[in-house]
């Protein structure tokens, strides 16, 4: 099982932001250096923690989300707010603001989903 995912960025502050405003995200808690400067902020999705890390932009090639009947409409409404940049027939794929990847899969279920390309 995986404990938690981190994303190194060099502005942790504004990702953090655009991950605590996917549906299902829960805040967990802020780390700061000496200096005051935001170290890390922890979010909280289902079982897995992902970690907003401030450094040298890295991440996984996508980041995939679960769709579910249960949160079908959230992430329906939501992704009208973000560029689509592909789709298969399971998974819709966007990007994050440091263009990571990211996607939301109904597998193994067809997407219902309406797709519209930006």
């Amino acid at each position: 099982m995986i404990h938690h995912i981190a994303i190194g960025t060099p502005h942790p502050a504004e990702l953090a932001k655009f991950y605590r405003g996917l549906p299902g995200a829960v805040f967990v808690k802020e780390f700061h250096y000496e200096s005051g400067e935001l170290r890390s902020v922890w979010i909280q999705f289902d079982s897995i923690l992902l970690m907003v890390e401030e450094g040298k932009k890295e991440a996984p090639k996508n980041l995939v989300f679960s769709l579910t009947p249960i949160n079908h409409l959230e992430w329906k409404d939501w992704l009208r707010s973000i560029p689509i940049t592909h789709h298969t027939d399971f998974t819709i794929y966007f990007q994050d603001p440091d263009g990571n990847g990211l996607g939301i899969s109904s597998y193994p279920e067809k997407l219902t989903i309406p797709i519209e390309m930006s």
